[in-house]
């Protein structure tokens, strides 16, 4: 909301305290003990820069600030992107710009595009030590990929395969580390003891490994 324009012999003739809470009103926060020129000098600024304005409240409701938007579909740039959605499952997400997409369909020979999962040893490995290949659908910008038992690095990359010669690659993501299951949660059986401190036992840690058994005992035991 525009604040009526102040002048400088107004404010002057305000006590210190009246120009604090002038101040308080306007949203301006103050240091304590500050020299009460200081204070006149940036509440002038103020007052002319929002005279200066629209004139109109351009604060958000509570509504408007917490209203759901619907994010693009693509922000036309080809990249690769991946996270850990659990030790068991890669969560891979990708785009494709546009004039990359064109160049693409024009080619007669083009077969169809895919992800190229590569595991590695070491993070400083150049040669990986697994790999294989996912096919994906031209539309399509979001896959979930289960990975296989014992690998430490992964690296996606997106690739084009064409009739009668090497695969293109795309763009590739950066190489990351796997996140390892707790044994706890991998071994967890009906009925099997697990020693555990009180302290542990009573944050109701044995429900919680009890229910990642049942509910997701497949994806760790891939």
């Amino acid at each position: 909301m525009k604040k009526d324009l102040l002048t400088r012999q107004r404010l002057e003739a305000m006590s210190t305290a009246d120009l604090l809470s002038l101040a308080d009103d306007y949203g301006i926060d103050f240091p304590d003990n500050l020299d009460r020129r200081l204070i006149i000098g940036e509440l002038l600024e103020f007052t002319e820069e929002d005279a200066a304005g629209t004139g109109t409240d351009e604060t958000l409701t509570e509504q408007e600030l917490f209203e759901e938007q619907d994010l693009p579909l693509t922000y036309n740039d080809t990249t690769v992107s991946l996270f850990m959605r659990n030790p068991a499952w890669l969560f891979v997400y990708w785009d494709i710009k546009e004039s990359d997409m064109a160049v693409i369909k024009q080619d007669p020979s083009f077969e169809s595009i895919f992800l190229h999962i590569t595991f590695y040893e070491n993070e400083t490995d150049e040669k990986p030590c697994d790999s294989f290949d996912l096919s994906i659908k031209p539309e399509q910008r979001e896959l979930s990929v289960l990975i296989p038992t014992d690998k430490k690095y992964v690296m996606v990359s997106l690739a084009q395969k064409f009739a009668d010669e090497q695969p293109r690659v795309l763009t590739f993501s950066k190489k990351m580390k796997i996140l390892k299951e707790r044994e706890d949660i991998r071994d967890m059986q009906p009925g099997k003891k697990i020693k555990m401190s009180p302290l542990v036992e009573l944050s109701g840690m044995k429900e919680l490994l009890y229910s990642h058994y049942i509910n997701h005992r497949q994806s760790f035991s891939n």
